[in-house]
């Protein structure tokens, strides 16, 4: 191999000496750097990185396969308005049902972008359904975007079942992409709700108790799907706890 002066550069190579020698080290692209290019343009809110390796859950109808083929998650949100869920205080409303859809549907899209985007680069990306229930009876989509927000630390899962994010609270959608592009993983937030107790007050199905892991799933259910039915909606939606959640700030 011919021999450099120091300091010589290729684009995309550097040189480092071993034994008197210089010899081209391929550097790997800053793919995560590309990951936060690309969640700024989106103007997402929130996102973070992690391995699927900790998951610790089946992904439902899928091959078992799947988190080896795709080692990394990419865990992404949108802030819901502030003004639509000041109107859910009552129960939800279509006001509110159609916020909802119009976040999962953009979630949607920028899952598809972001999947598209790493396949370009020569990698695999496997997007998700923001809101898809493929499981009616277990209450389950493909995968868990609380979970694997968790995993990325975007906040902690609290009393009333659903991701709590520092700065937002409640008041958040997510959505997935998992890939085999090799990313730097973020670690989960040690934290939890402490004594704050607002969603355990507003809610109507008294499905929300002290030890998040006591979380009633059954008796939420039921009683969206009395709101879906009373308040014509067509849609099992509530966002009272929600409404009740605001985070640390």
């Amino acid at each position: 191999m011919e021999k450099k002066d120091q300091g010589e550069v290729f684009a995309g190579s550097e040189y480092k000496i071993r034994d008197n020698e210089w010899f081209i080290k391929e550097t790997m692209p800053d793919y995560t750097a590309e990951i936060n290019r690309f969640m700024a343009e989106q103007d997402v809110d929130a996102f973070g990185i992690t391995k699927m390796a900790r998951y610790g859950k089946e992904l439902a109808q899928l091959d078992e396969s799947v988190m080896e083929k795709f080692p990394f998650a990419i865990s992404f949100g949108l802030v819901l308005s502030r003004s639509v869920m000041e109107t859910v205080k009552g129960g939800p409303n279509a006001l509110y049902l159609h916020h909802y859809r119009q976040l999962n549907y953009r979630l949607d899209m920028i899952a598809y972008l972001l999947a598209r985007e790493i396949e370009k680069k020569g990698n695999k990306a496997l997007p998700f359904a923001a809101s898809q229930l493929v499981d009616w009876k277990n209450q389950k989509g493909h995968i868990s975007h609380k979970r694997v927000a968790e995993m990325s630390g975007l906040g902690w899962i609290g009393r009333n079942n659903l991701l709590i994010h520092p700065v937002y609270g409640a008041r958040m959608r997510f959505n997935t992409v998992i890939t085999d592009m090799p990313l730097e993983e973020n670690g989960p937030l040690e934290k939890d709700c402490g004594k704050c107790k607002a969603c355990m007050v507003v809610c109507p199905a008294g499905a929300i108790m002290e030890n998040p892991a006591d979380f009633d799933h059954v008796s939420c259910y039921n009683m969206v799907t009395q709101l879906k039915n009373k308040r014509n909606l067509g849609h099992h939606i509530c966002g009272i706890c929600i409404e009740a959640c605001t985070g640390e700030q």
